[in-house]
């Protein structure tokens, strides 16, 4: 009987566990959106303290990251459509010109996070 429970716990961790990994492809996307916006709020806020929770009320910051958070993530969706069809038009010369490393192979991280950077 033991035995029996320690095969069905062991089934139902591995069933948790693929399902865990099989959504945090989709969370990593939305995590970075988030750290996106809570840096550009951030600045807002230091920029000035009071316009800022004139705009975004009490919970300032609460409010101001959720309503900037789809932007973001639109952005950065923007950035990399642009980024993988410049690849796909010339992948060695988007290698040198984007990839930082020994192979060249972070060349659409950097393309992304420059065109982002730009943007914000």
């Amino acid at each position: 009987m033991t035995r029996l429970i320690t095969i069905a716990c062991g089934c139902l961790c591995a069933s948790l566990l693929v399902a865990g990994v099989a959504t945090a492809s989709n969370q990593t996307s939305s995590s970075h959106a988030s750290n996106l916006a809570a840096k550009q709020c951030t600045a807002m806020q230091k920029a000035d303290r009071a316009a800022f929770r004139a705009t975004y009320g009490d919970h300032a910051m609460r409010n101001c990251i959720h309503g900037t958070t789809n932007e973001v993530s639109t952005e950065l969706k923007n950035a990399s459509k642009e980024c993988k069809a410049a690849r796909a038009a010339d992948p060695e010369g988007f290698r040198q010109t984007y990839g930082s490393n020994h192979n060249g192979q972070n060349a659409l991280g950097k393309c992304v996070s420059s065109k982002v950077k730009h943007q914000g």
